[in-house]
This record gives structure tokens, sequence and C-alpha cells, in this order.
């Protein structure tokens, strides 16, 4: 398939001012308004698979809880109390038919509905138990992959995925395990890790170690609405790369392409995967503070490689990006300093991301 060049055509041009990277007013704006309102990936599809199994976690500013009921059901529900607004429950288990708040002792249904309100009939006498049901969410899985949304009438997930999963070459990443589960922290704002997951230009230089097996020059990207996807081979494919580091094995059901090659993709706005021979690894920038980031990393492969290995193969590149990345966000910090002019095409998935943000943080 032919690299979309007619998103990858001028004008290409760094959109954001220095401030997008350390004003801490742009930040709020950018959680506000995209990180609460977005598909996020929180977990493993395998921890949540049991009855009664749950996971709290973040989206945002929403405290959100993702539980599987009786009925096999997984769904997600702000994680607050609805008498005082009590986050209920922390980390990730197994629930025993409810969730109870600490505080007043309202206990919830693991569908969200509520059960119990102590002292109910002198305290509470008008009061309604099916209209205080948890406030819902949503939550959608794919290939494994938990996702989740504070909206309960969030867009469809795999409509917001505008075509990706068919240009990530022939991974199912469900019948990989997941391996490792890695946070890794940062000096730099999510945006700077964003763009150089989508810069091609880079890969001559910063990674001219790491992946210099590969042959830029015939690098494909596509732009999918708000994803992107890429592709590159071996530039030596008769040197097929063997599992060589520890006791790394190659995936087994992908096709020859993808033995043969290497892929990059990003789900909108901030989960980004990177694919191999011999892994599949998603790891999501969240943002901490105008400068400083993280990265969760989640590696799968096949049950019988090496975790420790792939992990890292995963961060020999990573780690590069990393230093990469605190160092332009030291260069944001001159006064003196703007972004030059752009790569014609090598760079122009940046301003594309740029265009996607100002939209969603102009309301258009």
């Amino acid at each position: 398939m032919e690299p979309n060049l007619a998103t990858a055509t001028p004008p290409t041009d760094f959109l954001l001012p220095p401030t997008a990277y350390t004003d801490p007013a742009w930040l709020d704006r950018e959680i506000d308004l995209l990180f609460d309102d977005t598909w996020t990936l929180v977990s493993d599809a395998a921890p949540l698979a049991a009855p009664g199994s749950y996971l709290a976690t973040k989206v945002g500013r929403s405290e959100l809880l993702l539980v599987r009921a009786e009925d096999g059901v997984l769904r997600a529900f702000h994680n607050l109390c609805r008498h005082r607004g009590m986050v209920m429950i922390g980390g990730c288990g197994s629930l025993d038919r409810h969730v109870a708040c600490t505080y007043h002792g309202w206990r919830f249904a693991l569908d969200g509905r509520l059960q119990i309100v102590p002292q109910r009939a002198e305290q509470f006498p008008n009061l309604v138990l099916d209209e205080w049901g948890l406030l819902p969410a949503s939550v959608a899985e794919w290939e494994g992959m938990v996702f989740a949304h504070p909206a309960a009438d969030a867009p469809d997930f795999f409509g917001a995925m505008s075509g990706l999963p068919d240009n990530i070459g022939s991974y199912h990443a469900a019948r990989l395990p997941q391996l490792a589960h890695v946070r890794i922290e940062g000096r730099f704002n999510w945006k700077l890790f964003v763009e150089n997951h989508v810069d091609v230009y880079h890969l001559w230089y910063l990674h001219e170690q790491t992946l210099g097996a590969f042959d830029h020059t015939v690098f494909q990207h596509w732009q999918l609405g708000r994803n992107w996807a890429s592709y590159e081979p071996l530039r030596r494919p008769e040197r097929a790369r063997t599992a060589v580091a520890g006791n790394t094995v190659p995936i087994r059901h992908i096709d020859d392409r993808d033995r043969l090659g290497i892929g990059a993709h990003m789900i909108w706005p901030n989960t980004l995967m990177a694919t191999s021979d011999e892994f599949f690894v998603s790891y999501a920038v969240h943002p901490i503070a105008p400068d400083r980031s993280y990265v969760d990393l989640r590696v799968r492969g096949e049950a019988d490689a090496d975790a420790d290995a792939l992990v890292a193969q995963a961060r020999a590149c990573i780690d590069e990006d990393v230093a990469a990345c605190e160092g332009v966000q030291a260069g944001f910090a001159s006064r003196r300093f703007r972004v030059g002019p752009l790569a014609r095409t090598h760079e122009a998935p940046i301003t594309r991301f740029h265009e996607h943000l100002l939209a969603v943080l102009d309301g258009s």
C-alpha cells in the first residue's frame, strides 16, 4: 500500500507555540477538553476476564471503575459514591457481588445499581434506589486491550479507530499475552513524545544503531482520520532477524511481510504502538505536568518468550526517544528559540497531529 501523500504535502508547519509545552494553563485545557473526553487504554483484558474482577483507574480528571458483573458484561462507572462523591475503591482485584463506600456504607451492585442505604427508612424516606445508581462511563475491548471513556454516550470506539485495525498488518494482539507492564517517567511534555513517534525524519539519525537494519527510504505511513499507521521493511530481508536476545521467540501467527518489517502506529491522541517479528507493544503517554510525563509500556509476545529480553528490545528505541524529547523540552524553555521548518513529508504527520489537537481545543 502506498503512503497517502494527499495528507503528507505542504503546508507542513509546526503549529503550536512554545507555551503549549510549558504553560500549566495550556495543559489544563488539554486535560479538560481532550483527556477527559477521549478513549484511553487502561488495562490488559486478562485481569478483567472473571466475574467480579475490577480496576480503578483515572482518565483525564475522571475517577473510573471498570468491573465485570455476574452476567459477564464488562462495565465502566465513575468511581464516585452517589451520596457524597467519595472515591470508593482503588487498585484492582476481585469484588464479592458489590462495591461499598466506606464513608457512609452505601452499597452498589456490580451492574451499578444502588442496593443498600444504611438508615434509609429514617434518614432518606423519599429516596428511590433506582435513581441513584453509579454514574455510567464507557468501556471497549479490542485485541486483548481495554479502553475507557468518561462519557456514558462516548463516540463509538471502533468508529474512532478510523480504519486503524486494517492497517497494522497481520498482528492479532489478543493471541499474545501481556508479558510485561512498565512505567517510564521523563521530563518532557506529552505532545513531544507523540510528535516523535510520528516523525519519520529522525529515524536515520536518532535510531541509527537501533533501527539501522530497516529501509527508511521506503517508509510507508497513512493518516487514518486522527489516527496514524506505518510500516517499513528490512534493508536486507535475506538477513531476516532471528531471536538473538535472550530467549525471545518470533510471533508465530504473523505473515512474511510483518516478519520482515516493523510498524509504528497511533490511536488518537496518546496511545502509541510498535510491532516487530517478536513483540506487539503499546505505550500510552500521559501528562503529569507541562514538562513531565509518563509512558505506560505494555509488552505482548508469545507465552514462551523472554519478557525481560522483549522489554529490553522495546526500550532500546523508547529510551532514545525519551532522551530526545527531554532535550527538546529543555530547548522550549529558551525565550529566543522558535521551531524551524519541518521536513516536507517526513514530518507532515506532526502538522496533522497539531491540526487535530487545535480543533479539539478550539471546540471545532
